[in-house]
């Protein structure tokens, strides 16, 4: 279980992706707050929840039409909890790195999305320059938050997004937003981005920039009817 406040925020990054969302799946929702900005936003929307913190989901549950606490690499129990819902977009913001069945959890979401629907999805980055130097410091760090979260179980870099479609049978991967932070820690956070904003030029180089990623918002896409 995971109870780090980083994973009771709004997600501004990951609402931006929505397009008139009618129903709408947060997995990993913790005590609701995707869902509380969801309804401000959008007034009529429809949000169901997953979360492994039944302590955490029962703040949410007000907010949901149907909530259900599980472990999301229990496959047959995700099934059976989502079974015939449709939804026309599916949010999973830094969750699937805390799975070992990360491609299979994906196609079970991507089985439950109506056609022209939408997977939004935001992952860390290991390929941030931050792991380099913690191997020449040769101590792994285990933090509550970031990369280095020691609730992750799966590691993945730029060119492990394309993994996440292995189920997804005609889905179209984009990559739609990078988190840059030069730094993998939330202190000197002044600091932290005004180095951030210095290096702006480079941050549009192809592959350098990938470096100064905390972390990649992306969508599949399944195809419309």
């Amino acid at each position: 279980m995971h109870d780090n406040a980083s994973y009771k925020v709004p997600r501004k990054d990951l609402l931006q992706q929505l397009d008139k969302p009618t129903h709408v799946l947060d997995v990993g929702c913790n005590d609701g707050a995707v869902a509380r900005a969801l309804k401000q936003r959008y007034p009529n929307v429809k949000t169901w929840g997953l979360e492994i913190n039944p302590e955490a989901l029962a703040h949410a549950l007000p907010l949901l039409e149907q909530g259900w606490s599980l472990d999301l690499d229990r496959i047959d129990e995700l099934k059976a909890a989502l079974n015939e819902l449709r939804f026309d977009h599916i949010i999973a913001g830094d969750v699937l790195e805390h799975t070992v069945h990360f491609q299979l959890i994906t196609g079970v979401l991507y089985d439950h999305l109506e056609p022209g629907g939408r997977l939004i999805i935001s992952v860390p980055n290991y390929g941030h320059w931050h792991t380099l130097w913690v191997f020449l410091t040769r101590k792994w760090q285990r933090n509550e938050r970031g990369i280095f979260d020691k609730t992750h179980r799966t590691i993945i870099m730029r060119g492990n997004l394309k993994e996440f479609l292995r189920d997804c049978p005609g889905g179209k991967l984009a990559l739609m937003k990078r988190n840059f932070r030069f730094f993998e820690t939330n202190r000197y956070w002044k600091l932290n981005m005004a180095i951030t904003y210095a290096l702006f030029p480079l941050l549009i180089i192809p592959y350098v920039n990938d470096f100064v990623t905390m972390g990649y918002v992306f969508t599949i896409t399944k195809p419309a009817a």
